[in-house]
C-alpha cells in the first residue's frame, strides 16, 4: 500500500510517502505558491531564464508553487482559517503530488489545526476535495482514500515509533500534552492513557507569523526601513542567523528571541485556560512545528519539571507521523 503523510503549512509544505513496509521519502518545500507573473525569474547561464518551484495549473492558470516568499510580489499569501479552499492550497497539493511521482496514492493522510479538526463538515470538505483524480499535465493521480485528523496527533504518532521503552511507558500510564508551533497557529493537545481529550485541545493563532511580524517591526524601529518580514522567514528556514537590512548584516537574536517571549506567553496562556479543567497533571510534553526552538524557552518556563521531548526534526513531525498513522 502507497500512502502520503502530507502536512501543507503556511510556511512549509511537507511530506512523507511511499510503501508501508519500508521507511518513507520525506521532503519539504515553501508552501508559497503564486500565479507565474508574480513569480521573480532566476537567470540561468545565457539569455534563458527559469522561474524557482514547481509549475502547475489551477483553474486554467499557470501557477508556480513552493517558492521562497520573497520570490514572490503583487500578490497576497493566503492566511487566513480557510486556508484549505484556497487556490494557494490546490496549487501545494498538485506540486506535492507531481513531486512523488507516482500515479496512484492508496492513503493519504493529512491534518487541519485542532479547533478546525474538531468540525465534522470542515474536515468531509477537505476530504472531498483531496479524494479523486487530480490533473497534472498529461497524467493524472489518483487519491483512493483520505484521512483527515488533527494536527498534533501527527507528531505524537511519530513520537510513538521513535521513543524508547521508558518513554512508551510513561505515554501509556500518562498525561502527555502536546504543542504545535505552527506559522499560522498554535495548537496543542492533551493525550491520556494514548487517548485523545478534545476538551483539551485548542488553538491560538499566537504564532510563528505574530511572532515574525513583531521581530520585523522591531528592527526596523531599530535601523530603519521596511519591515523586513520575508527576509527573516528565509533566514529560519535556511537556519541563517543574520539579515542583510539596509546594507548591514544584523543579528537576529535578540528580537527573534524578545517576540517569542511576548507572543509564546500569550499562546501559552490561553493553553493553560485549557488545562485548568483537566483533573490531572502533565508528565511529558511534546514540543514540535517550525517554531519549537523559539517557543521551547517559554514553555520550559511555564512547565519547569515536566520532561520535555523535541523530534529531531520538528519541520516534518506531523509528515512522518501522519504516514505512520495511514499504514495503521
Amino acid at each position: 500500500m502507497f500512502v502520503i503523510g502530507l502536512d501543507i503549512g503556511y510556511s512549509n509544505l511537507k511530506l512523507a510517502a511511499g510503501a508501508c513496509d519500508s521507511a518513507p521519502q520525506t521532503g519539504v518545500m515553501p508552501a508559497v505558491a503564486a500565479p507565474q507573473a508574480h513569480v521573480a525569474m532566476r537567470l540561468d547561464a545565457g539569455e534563458s531564464a527559469s522561474p524557482e518551484g514547481i509549475a502547475v495549473s489551477v483553474q486554467g492558470r499557470r501557477w508556480i508553487a513552493g517558492v521562497a516568499p520573497v520570490r514572490v510580489s503583487g500578490w497576497q499569501r493566503s492566511l487566513h482559517e480557510d486556508y484549505v479552499t484556497s487556490d494557494s492550497y490546490q496549487a501545494l497539493l498538485l506540486a506535492a503530488l507531481q513531486a512523488i511521482g507516482v500515479e496512484r496514492i492508496d492513503r493519504l493522510v493529512t491534518g487541519l489545526p485542532v479547533a478546525q479538526a474538531t468540525d465534522s463538515m470542515r474536515r468531509e470538505r477537505l476530504r472531498r476535495r483531496l479524494q479523486g483524480r487530480h490533473a497534472l499535465g498529461e497524467r493524472t493521480v489518483e487519491v483512493t482514500e483520505v484521512r483527515v485528523i488533527a494536527q498534533p496527533v501527527g507528531a505524537f504518532v511519530d513520537l510513538l515509533m521513535r521513543a524508547d521503552k521508558p518513554t512508551l511507558e510513561r505515554i501509556a500510564a500518562g498525561t502527555v500534552l502536546v504543542i504545535d508551533v505552527g506559522f499560522f497557529s498554535v495548537d496543542w493537545s492533551v493525550l491520556i492513557n494514548g487517548d485523545l481529550r478534545r476538551t483539551a485541545s485548542g488553538t491560538s493563532l499566537e504564532a510563528m507569523s505574530v511572532l515574525i511580524d513583531a521581530a520585523a517591526e522591531r528592527l526596523r524601529g531599530l535601523h530603519g526601513g521596511k519591515a523586513p518580514v520575508a527576509a527573516i522567514e528565509r533566514a529560519l528556514a535556511q537556519g541563517c542567523s543574520a539579515i542583510l537590512l539596509r546594507g548591514d548584516w544584523v543579528d537576529l537574536g535578540p528580537s527573534l528571541q524578545l517576540a517569542a517571549r511576548e507572543v509564546g506567553e500569550v499562546a501559552l496562556e490561553a493553553l493553560r485556560r485549557d488545562l485548568r479543567h483537566e483533573q490531572t497533571n502533565v508528565d511529558l510534553l511534546l514540543l514540535t512545528g517550525g517554531g519549537a526552538a523559539l517557543f521551547e524557552p517559554v514553555v520550559r518556563r511555564v512547565f519547569p519539571d515536566v520532561p520535555l521531548q523535541l523530534p529531531p526534526d520538528p519541520v516534518g513531525a506531523n509528515a512522518r507521523g501522519f504516514f505512520h498513522y495511514g499504514c495503521r
